[in-house]
């Protein structure tokens, strides 16, 4: 049987992390990371390898082949950047082979219009799913704004001048997305966010806006 192109990604991730040197210490961590999707203790015990942990995420709908995130957090921690590159290459080759590409109804030209931003920070997806994850965070962000900020690393400088001149706490958010938008890298960007939306302690937000860029809008 052939594999398709995602399991062999993920094999040679998982082989490759098999021979890291603190193998055990990767594991831990990513567990404890993972904690809440794996959502059973007695699973949480049984889990003695990253690929048992791969499967478990895919069980629970957070790891698949249209969302890498899982994958990329993993060599991530690892301090892997050859691995990270080639989930990175592999996304935009699937990219390329029109998979993130999404169609809407326009009603007042009554037509159906394809249409994919390059290079936003979010990768190549629609405006309107870009909107929608945009306007997930701002309606939910709330006070954590700030920390979102910080995990974003933006300057203390650029929180205070955000929170001096803009009054409401949505205000403060889409002008926080906005200056993100233009300093994130258009291949990561959209890992780094919701890695920072998890840190700050909103992994409800990051679920949620993963969840859209699975969706077919």
């Amino acid at each position: 049987m052939t594999l398709s192109e995602y399991d062999q990604l993920k094999n040679h991730i998982i082989y490759y992390l098999g021979l890291h040197e603190d193998h055990s210490s990767l594991l831990t961590v990513l567990k404890e990371f993972y904690k809440d999707d794996i959502d059973s203790p007695r699973r949480y015990e049984k889990i003695k390898t990253i690929r048992e942990l791969l499967h478990l995420l895919e069980i629970r709908y957070v790891l698949s082949e249209a969302n890498l995130t899982p994958l990329k957090e993993i060599c991530y921690r690892a301090s892997d950047n050859h691995l990270l590159q080639r989930v990175l290459d592999y996304e935009q080759l699937s990219a390329s082979k029109g998979k993130d590409n999404n169609c809407y109804y326009d009603l007042k030209n009554d037509q159906t219009y394809q249409t994919t931003t390059t290079g936003h920070h979010y990768g190549n997806i629609s405006d309107h799913k870009k909107n929608r994850i945009n306007q997930i965070i701002i309606e939910e962000i709330g006070s954590y704004w700030r920390n979102l900020a910080r995990n974003l690393r933006v300057q203390e400088q650029i929180i205070d001048e955000i929170e001096s001149k803009y009054k409401a706490i949505s205000e403060k958010a889409s002008k926080l997305l906005e200056f993100y938008e233009t300093r994130a890298d258009p291949q990561r960007g959209f890992y780094v966010l919701c890695n920072a939306l998890e840190k700050s302690r909103r992994k409800d937000i990051s679920k949620s806006i993963q969840e859209v860029m699975l969706m077919n809008i």
